[in-house]
């Protein structure tokens, strides 16, 4: 015997309706979930402790009382090649779907194409977030002990400045290659291109600057440059050039590096067919 349904009257379909909420939380578990999630923050996490443990132990252990000053510095040392698999995470999100075809299943579930494409970006900012603070924590932990009396305590405010300015750097450098995943639809294609901008741009902006000022302004504020001092907020390595950006600098430049991508992938994906 079957049911008529009057007119006008809400069905239950209404409690399924989309939101920016739900966007997120669909895109937070579908992140969490997948094993290549947590492959690549396990190396971002890895490479970010190895290297700053590592070179923090060495430098403190140094006869040098100069070098050994540096030592809670070096803690963050590794941070831009921990960065270099965060970033392969951001582009993986979005060219994973694209090559499996799955971005036309996240689309039916998100129909609204901004929704979908913000609800990954804040998805893949905390995450990344989340990796850098614990990069920097685990450092301290393992290089503390070996550190003697150089070792920052743990409520030091220079270490929670390395903590913050960490995730922030990693959760920018994600963004940036998430832009770049929508705007490529390429994991290989988007990594280069973060590469590029990490290590290789500022080489020849170098060489320009012995010629032109306006390349050795724009070299001092390279994400090669921008990223480490995003992550020491409080300039103990002193180790920046005159003309290096402060902090404040480098947290405006460098998001401006990660926002043209991040923009242009929004455009891109807005108006391309999945």
């Amino acid at each position: 015997m079957s049911t008529a349904v009057a007119p006008g009257t809400r069905t239950g379909r209404i409690n399924g309706r989309q939101t920016f909420g739900r966007a997120i939380a669909a895109e937070w578990v579908k992140l969490r979930t997948l094993a290549s999630t947590w492959i690549t923050s396990v190396i971002a996490v890895g490479l970010a402790v190895l290297i700053g443990a590592g070179l923090s132990i060495v430098a403190s252990s140094d006869s040098k009382e100069l070098l050994a000053d540096q030592a809670p510095a070096l803690m963050v040392a590794g941070i831009t090649f921990g960065q270099i698999a965060m970033a392969v995470l951001g582009a993986l999100i979005v060219t994973g779907e694209y090559s499996s075809g799955q971005i036309r299943s996240s689309l039916a579930a998100v129909p609204h194409r901004w929704r979908l494409f913000w609800a990954k970006s804040l998805s893949i900012a905390v995450w990344g977030f989340l990796a850098g603070v614990l990069s920097v924590l685990l450092t301290w932990a393992i290089s503390a002990p070996f550190m003697g009396d150089k070792a920052p305590s743990f409520g030091d405010a220079r270490v929670w400045g390395l903590v913050w300015g960490s995730g922030l750097g990693f959760a920018t450098i994600s963004l940036m290659a998430l832009g770049l995943g929508f705007l490529m639809r390429s994991t290989a294609g988007a990594t280069t291109v973060v590469l590029t901008l990490l290590f290789v741009i500022d080489i020849p902006l170098q060489i320009a600057g012995s010629q032109w000022h306006w390349a050795e302004v724009l070299s001092h504020h390279t994400p090669l440059v921008t990223s480490p001092a995003l992550a020491d907020p409080f300039n103990i390595a002193r180790r920046y050039s005159e003309g290096a950006p402060t902090h404040t600098m480098a947290i405006v430049t460098f998001v401006i590096w990660a926002v043209v991508p991040l923009l242009a992938g929004w455009i891109t994906f807005s108006k391309r067919d999945a």
